[in-house]
């Protein structure tokens, strides 16, 4: 393993694409732009071709050139690419759908060698077929010093099948319902519980059977819950098996933004809290189209550091910055672009960034797409914009990979059983609005450079460190995180909720009283109506604002709070309610949903909504970080992204972003005092007064100021 501080490459191999004879051109090429770390896809259909052959002679060329080149390689276990011989001999292990049709192995876009999704990994055969595969292959990769990190899965999920409307789910196999009826009975103990929660009768569990096709809440939820704890399980047994074979880190990412921007949740089953508890390391994908996804972009990366709870996360996969397949093509991005995506991914702490892909693909349905380099592995804008990113990160990798961030004061909640409600409530279809509304929050404090964390409804911790936490569709909030609200707020905490709160009970029943949990007497009112959202009217604090994309539109009754904001009739719209020591706000309106991005990041799953900006939620978002004592924007330059990393040894970065189409000029506050700057990328015009960074920002330029100790 060479000695990198921070880890910088491309994903390369993927079967038999580049072919043999490019290897040793493109790693030279690799080198020269900065890289030190490659990806590679060992396909289990291209490695295996015959059953119990590994072909070693692949394996092995690949890490030995790739070792002469002096880069490091990720090595991925891509079980999900059913060799041939296996499809022919074990097709009783197809994965089954809703229709009890089994799925026959075939090309994806992502396996372009065919044999997707692989066999079902719930039946013991399969498994004991994966251990085999895995242990032979680290036989031998186990002697190779450059072999950095292992994968037991790209991006842990549950496949769908994306060419069905809604998506098709799975897996509905023998094997699967088993396990799902054992989940069950550990969750509810007898079978009158089961009955109970769901509103259903059975006999006993053998007669429970996994539901299709009409979308309910209780059982659906459940499904996908056990799902996403069945994910985790299989990537847990194959993170067992490689750590039995080598002592090298064992790494994932979570799929197209992770969880909190995947807009078919409720079908892809999968939880980056649960699956990051597996690994070494953590990280997530993303593959946004343009600049104007950049608070997506932001808020995947501090989901996925606060699902990491403390360990090192990567951007693993980010846009080479080529999109498009076949006679499809969208073209690459400019080169501002490419550095303001790549540097939003490093400046909310990610410790490695690696691009999705060095080469196009030559075969299936990605032909021709998602490359940084031309038809040969030639130079591009991108690649020549790649390399001036890998000589800043060798000059100042080890600021950005030891430096710290400021804690966040604020924290933005992800329930993942909302996500779940809203995706039943739409027919399975997808969960934007979900989404949307985290991310119209999340983007009002993304652009005033206000730290964020994620909180999972499940995996939260000590709440008293926030000042302030944001609640956006809390519609199906978790028990456990509604009773430590309770505390937080008692205790002096301030939150803001929208609509429908604890509308879903604990077995996602509706609840006798909305808000739920308890929650009238803390907000100080109950819910008089609620209907889907439209546009409205809204006063706040003598001015008149109009609010669209609302998810939902709720009006209250028994109000004891004051009205922070009222309807245009001049009933009450936003609540204020004084509750122990602490404040509870609840919006009548969607305020998230009205200023959301509106983009997606993932590849396979794209965004069709709006870009909205409503001032209300910016001013009431502002207004109570103010009141709360958030620490304010340290940068005055409006449209500007900035980011300061400082060490224990008194240096520092500073990373600016200017989002907007027009010249920037400001101050960036610091935290203590430096003896000199120095400008490593960009020309930013930099220099040092009064314990602040002066800058000059071209339109949409970025820049990397390295911020050096007194001594």
């Amino acid at each position: 393993m060479n000695d990198h501080s921070f880890v910088f490459g491309t994903q390369y191999l993927r079967g038999a694409s580049p072919a043999k004879d490019q290897w040793d051109r493109d790693m030279d090429s690799m080198k020269r732009l900065g890289f030190n770390t490659i990806r590679a896809w060992l396909v289990w259909n291209a490695c295996e071709r015959y059953e119990g052959e590994i072909d070693f002679d692949y394996i092995t060329s690949f890490l030995n050139c790739a070792r002469a080149h002096e880069l490091d390689v990720g090595v991925l276990f891509h079980m999900h690419a059913c060799p041939a011989w296996a499809v022919e001999k074990y097709s009783k292990y197809f994965y089954v759908s809703e229709d009890n049709l089994p799925f026959e192995p075939a090309v994806r876009a992502n396996t372009p060698s065919g044999g997707w999704p692989g066999l079902c990994f719930d039946n013991d055969e399969v498994r004991e077929m994966e251990e085999r595969f895995i242990r032979g292959v680290i036989g031998e990769t186990s002697k190779y010093e450059n072999v950095a990190f292992y994968e037991p899965m790209n991006e842990p999920h549950q496949w769908v099948d994306m060419t069905r409307s809604p998506n098709g789910m799975y897996c509905y196999c023998p094997a699967t319902t088993r396990k799902f009826r054992q989940w069950l009975k550990v969750k509810y103990g007898d079978i009158s519980a089961l009955n109970a929660a769901w509103g259903h009768f059975y006999g006993s569990f053998d007669e429970v059977r996994p539901p299709r096709w009409i979308s309910a809440y209780s059982d659906y939820t459940d499904f996908r819950l056990f799902t996403m704890d069945n994910v985790a399980e299989e990537i847990a047994f194959r993170a067992r098996v490689i750590r039995d074979c080598d002592t090298k880190p064992v790494i994932a990412h979570a799929w197209g933004g992770g969880a909190i921007t995947c807009a078919q949740l409720g079908g892809m089953a999968f939880d980056d809290w649960k699956n990051a508890k597996v690994f070494d390391k953590w990280g997530f994908s993303a593959f946004p189209r343009d600049a104007k996804s950049a608070s997506t972009l932001a808020m995947g990366c501090d989901a996925t550091r606060c699902a990491a709870d403390g360990k090192e996360f990567w951007q693993s996969e980010l846009t080479a910055g080529m999109w498009g397949t076949g006679l499809h093509q969208g073209g690459r991005m400019d080169d501002d672009t490419f550095l303001n995506l790549s540097l939003e991914s490093i400046r909310h702490g990610a410790k490695g960034l690696l691009f999705w892909q060095f080469r196009k693909e030559r075969f299936g349905a990605e032909f021709g797409g998602y490359a940084m380099t031309d038809y040969d592995g030639g130079p591009t804008n991108l690649s020549r914009c790649a390399g001036r990113l890998g000589e800043m990160l060798k000059r100042n990798g080890d600021v950005l990979s030891a430096g710290a961030l400021p804690r966040a004061e604020v924290a933005v909640l992800f329930s993942i059983r909302s996500y779940l409600a809203v995706w039943l409530s739409n027919g399975r279809h997808e969960n934007k609005a979900a989404i949307d509304a985290v991310n119209g929050y999340y983007r009002v404090l993304w652009e005033e450079n206000i730290p964020v964390d994620i909180l999972h409804e499940d995996f939260f911790g000590d709440l008293s460190g926030y000042r302030l936490i944001i609640l956006p569709c809390a519609c199906a909030v978790s028990p456990a995180f509604a009773e430590a609200l309770k505390t937080y707020i008692a205790g002096g905490g301030t939150v803001l909720s929208d609509p429908y709160f604890g509308a879903f009970d604990k077995d996602m029943q509706l609840s006798y009283a909305v808000p739920g949990y308890g929650f009238a007497e803390i907000f100080g009112a109950r819910e008089d109506d609620i209907r889907e959202g439209d546009a409205r009217e809204i006063v706040y604090r003598s001015e008149t604002h109009r609010v669209t994309g609302l998810l939902m539109n709720e009006t209250f009754r028994d109000v004891a709070a004051d009205a922070l904001a009222t309807y245009a009739d001049g009933t009450p719209a936003i609540l204020s309610h004084k509750w122990g020591r602490g404040r509870a706000i609840l919006s009548g309106v969607s305020l998230g949903n009205s200023c959301a991005e509106g983009a997606l990041i993932s590849d396979d799953i794209l965004a069709d909504g709006q870009n909205r900006q409503s001032t209300l939620a910016r001013r009431v978002v502002l207004d109570l970080c103010a009141d709360c004592g958030v620490r304010p924007n340290p940068c005055d330059a409006p449209g500007v992204k900035a980011s300061v990393y400082e060490t224990d040894d008194g240096n520092g970065c500073v990373i600016l972003i200017n989002s907007a189409a027009e010249p920037a000029e400001g101050r960036v506050r610091l935290n203590a005092s430096y003896a000199a700057c120095s400008e490593e990328l960009g020309a930013p015009h930099a220099s040092l007064a009064d314990n602040a960074l002066r800058f000059r920002l071209a339109p949409h330029e970025s820049a990397v100021v390295r911020l050096l100790a007194k001594r």
